[in-house]
């Protein structure tokens, strides 16, 4: 079976769907290809996968933004995710591999890479590994409704020190930029309640529904997973029990 979270399972339900998404090519890898191997020697991932994503990657054009089906490793951008030239699609790929395998307690199993359209998105500073930080938002829906919706980023997340030092330091003023990302308006509410509601009935599951602000003024839906393992406010009423003791003590340790 495949597992929910992976783009396998979710993307090919909610493509069809008239949101505007990022133009998408999904690659499967087989249950031979061994791409472990290809974690600390680049000449041992499989030719023939390779071959296949270099070819969307061209298509598509560069930069380009590639993910497996389960992770993108965005706090590794210009190591992981962000390929700006084919020179780097073999040492990103790889480091995408090696996420997946470190990722949780016994590590995700990568079942298929996404090459996609890199969007130019309303970003107003760069964090970890110059990820852009931009107008994202993340939707809840359950039971085939929309229960919630919060600005992707937290401020928290950007108060380690690792922020204020070194190659990572953002602008003096990045509160105040970042209140502006995080100010929603009721034109945005409308447009992305439409969008999860056009999700939500084609998976009435509980989900999380992640969109993005591009400059050109348009929002995608970018991402989902299932609403039980997607970070939820704590102090929001719709955040599972399960999840709010983790929340909170995350929230804790990152303020």
């Amino acid at each position: 079976m495949i597992d929910k979270n992976s783009m396998l399972y979710w993307f090919p339900k909610v493509q069809p769907l008239d949101i505007p998404m990022p133009t998408t090519r999904i690659v499967k890898v087989k249950e031979s290809d061994n791409l472990l191997e290809a974690v600390d020697d680049f000449s041992k991932f499989p030719q023939k996968l390779y071959c296949e994503i270099r070819e969307h990657a061209r298509m598509l054009g560069y930069p380009v933004f590639i993910r497996t089906d389960q992770l993108s490793g965005k706090w590794s951008w210009n190591k992981a995710c962000y390929i700006s030239t084919e020179k780097e699609l073999l040492p990103h790929l790889s480091r995408l591999i090696e996420e997946s395998a470190m990722a949780g307690i016994m590590g995700l199993a990568v079942k298929g890479f996404a090459v996609r359209q890199f969007l130019q998105l309303d970003s107003v500073f760069l964090g970890m590994e110059g990820m852009p930080v931009s107008k994202e938002r993340r939707y809840f829906i359950k039971e085939g409704k929309v229960i919630c919706h919060h600005p992707y980023w937290q401020k928290n997340e950007f108060r380690k020190d690792v922020y204020h030092s070194g190659k990572h330091k953002i602008p003096e003023n990045w509160e105040t930029l970042f209140d502006r990302i995080s100010t929603e308006t009721e034109k945005e509410r409308r447009i992305l309640i439409k969008y999860a509601q056009m999700v939500a009935d084609v998976l009435p599951e509980f989900w999380s529904v992640d969109f993005a602000y591009s400059k050109s003024g348009i929002w995608y839906l970018i991402d989902m997973a299932e609403g039980e393992m997607s970070y939820h406010l704590s102090s929001c009423s719709n955040c599972p029990e399960q999840l709010k003791k983790q929340m909170e003590e995350e929230e804790g340790n990152l303020a």
